[in-house]
């Protein structure tokens, strides 16, 4: 029996596609009833090499933006060296000298609270941006001290959310540990459920504080279980929780216990 195939009988590769030469001698290769020319075949396996190679650099780069938010080592506190070195590009060092100048050197004027980790004042940037800044407790850090100081900095690096209080930056210097806020300038919820006659404000209606709580959900929601990291507040009550120009709720102090 003769066992050779026609010229024209489609040979089958071992993936099951068939691969007939073109009859024009173009150097084309049918697959699955399509010709494909050599050339667009090298085209296809080069797009996909470049797509592969675009997603694993993706990948590096966030990595490495991660990377980033890890805060350099403690130095020695005594020597007034800085000891908080860049945790994030977003997060700035200030200088002592600016946080003095802004609050009139920490005038009492200037103070919006005091609390259990320090007083708050506010002041104003050279580009207009209104700030609180948190004063830690002046007296001699230890290196625990100063370890601890340096885990709320990466706390409050590691989450963002547009109803948590954002850390604008952060200034150390001898023993003064400085952290600053955006400012938000109907201060705290506390002035505004207990204090608002004395404040001249008036009190808050049913639906802003349906719509309070619901940006406090939102916040501790974020803060529990959605953030990178997840973080307990543990020291939640009215006094931490701020209100912007528009009533809306932001959350502060988490990370702070």
């Amino acid at each position: 029996m003769d066992t050779q195939l026609p010229s024209d009988f489609p040979r089958f590769m071992s993936n099951g596609t068939t691969a007939n030469r073109s009859p024009d001698g173009t150097g084309s290769t049918k697959y699955f009833g399509y010709w494909i020319s050599a050339s667009t075949v090298a085209g296809i396996v080069i797009a996909m090499i470049i797509l592969v190679a675009v997603v694993l650099l993706i990948w590096i780069m966030c990595y490495l933006r991660r990377r980033k938010r890890k805060i350099g080592s403690v130095q020695n506190p005594v020597n007034g060296k800085e000891v908080v070195k860049n945790i994030d590009g977003s997060n700035v060092v200030i200088s002592i000298e600016v946080l003095r100048q802004v609050t009139n050197n920490f005038s009492e004027d200037n103070i919006l609270g005091r609390g259990g980790f320090g007083v708050v004042y506010k002041g104003e940037l050279s580009d207009g941006t209104k700030i609180a800044l948190k004063r830690m407790k002046f007296g001699a850090v230890s290196s625990k001290g100063m370890k601890q100081f340096q885990a709320k900095i990466e706390v409050l690096t590691n989450v963002r959310h547009r109803r948590l209080v954002a850390l604008l930056g952060y200034c150390i210097n001898d023993n003064e540990r400085l952290m600053v806020f955006e400012y938000m300038p109907e201060g705290t919820l506390t002035q505004h459920l207990f204090h608002w006659g004395e404040n001249g404000c008036s009190p808050l209606t049913w639906k802003q504080r349906i719509t309070i709580a619901l940006d406090v959900a939102r916040g501790l929601e974020y803060l529990h279980s959605l953030a990178q990291q997840s973080f307990i507040h543990r020291d939640l009550k009215p006094s931490n929780i701020l209100l912007g120009h528009d009533m809306r709720a932001m959350v502060a102090d988490f990370g702070l216990v």
